[in-house]
Formats: C-alpha cells, sequence, structure tokens
C-alpha cells in the first residue's frame, strides 16, 4: 500500500494517545454523582458524544440538563489527564510530518484534545477539528472534510487515520484512503478501512518532492514511491 498522499490526518484517542484510564475515572465519578450506578462501562459507549451518554443513561432529563452533566463531565476529562500517554511510534510519526501536512479530526472538544497532547508529549497540530466546530459528528464526514479544507488540500488526496469504525466511515465518506489502527475494535469493526494495522508505529511516512509516501507493514520492498 506504499501510495503518495498530500496530508494525514489523525484521530487522537486511540490512534495517537490512550486516555482511556483517565476518561473512565471521570465518567465514574459522574455516574456515581448522577446516581446512575457504581460501576460504569466505559467500553459500552466508546467513541460517543458525551451529550449522547448522558441522554442514554438519563433520558428522562432535559436537553439543558443533559448539557449541564456533559459539561461537567468535560471539565473534568480537561483537568485529568495524568494517565494519558502517547501510543507507541506516535511522537517519532507526528515529528516526521510537516505541520502544514498533517491535523486533528477528533470527536472530543479542542480543550481536552489540547490537554491530552501535552500531557502525551505531542506536538499540537496547526489545525484541530473537534467537536467544537462541526455540526454533525462521525460518522459523517463533515470533520475530516473540514480539516482537508484548513489544509489547503483535496481530499481524495489524503489519508485519514482511526480507531473507531465511525471514524473510518467518516474518513471513506470524505473520499480519503483510511488506515484503521487497532485500540478497542476488532478487524471485523475496521473492516470498510483500506488496511488495518497495530498502531501508529506501524506506519511509515516519508516526504518526498511528489507528496508523503505511506508504506504499511507488508508492503513489497522497492515500491516506487
Amino acid at each position: 500500500m506504499a501510495t503518495i498522499h498530500s496530508a494525514v490526518l489523525f484521530d487522537l484517542d486511540g490512534t495517537l494517545v490512550d486516555s482511556y484510564q483517565d476518561a473512565e475515572d471521570c465518567w465514574g465519578e459522574w455516574a456515581r454523582s448522577a446516581g446512575v450506578g457504581d460501576v460504569f462501562d466505559l467500553a459500552d459507549f466508546y467513541g460517543q458524544k458525551r451529550a449522547d451518554i448522558v441522554r442514554t443513561l438519563l433520558p428522562h432529563l432535559t436537553e439543558d440538563e443533559i448539557r449541564h452533566h456533559a459539561e461537567q463531565v468535560r471539565l473534568a476529562e480537561r483537568a485529568r489527564v495524568a494517565k494519558v500517554v502517547a501510543l507507541p511510534g506516535a511522537a517519532e510519526l507526528l515529528a516526521s510530518l510537516p505541520r502544514d501536512r498533517w491535523a486533528l479530526v477528533t470527536s472530543n472538544d479542542t480543550e481536552v484534545a489540547q490537554a491530552r497532547l501535552r500531557s502525551a508529549g505531542l506536538p499540537v497540530p496547526d489545525v484541530i477539528v473537534s467537536a467544537d466546530d462541526v455540526l454533525r459528528p462521525k460518522p459523517d464526514p463533515e470533520g475530516f472534510l473540514l480539516a482537508a479544507q484548513k489544509l489547503g488540500v483535496d481530499p481524495a488526496t489524503a489519508v485519514g487515520v482511526d480507531d473507531s469504525p465511525h471514524g473510518i466511515a467518516a474518513a471513506r465518506a470524505a473520499g480519503m484512503t483510511t488506515v484503521a489502527v487497532r485500540f478497542r475494535h476488532g478487524d471485523a469493526e475496521l473492516a470498510a478501512a483500506h488496511t488495518v494495522v497495530d498502531g501508529v508505529g506501524s506506519l511509515s511516512l516519508a516526504v518526498t518532492p511528489a507528496g508523503i509516501r505511506l508504506s504499511v507493514p507488508g508492503d513489497p520492498p522497492g515500491v516506487p514511491s
């Protein structure tokens, strides 16, 4: 799959960083305070918007109340990042890319995304498209399309890297080449991606005069760029 691309658009949580423990701690504390229960399994809701999680668990609330609870969790997640770590190979991969050739497309909000990147020791990109910037979250392609626009590239020439079925669906709908990374979803759930790899550390990116050459494990040696 050694191919040339104009830019690489990354998801954040589960793709570049592991923020699962901090997020689960925040949600668990909220669930206990809100009377949802003493046991909260974030895996049941992984990748969903905060308001949608609150709405599912507390369907009797008004929309204003739902927003209030979602904001409580957001503020907790912004402040609690001590356990966030970069996933293997993420720092090296981002360091190999010019700042104007990559972006972040996250279902989280911008402040939490920035806090998690800094905690993990990863660079904060010039282009972040978050839940603050879109009306329709993944699997809608709006976020990936907006990030490509901000980078000034044709979406069809970009690659989207994500760990979730919704993210892969969004990047594909934007017309991008898609790379799924294994985190908390199995290969069957990620089958819509053009390729599935163990993590971003499995990717090889080289900046060439023609663009960014992406290689994945299993590419034959000597593939022309």
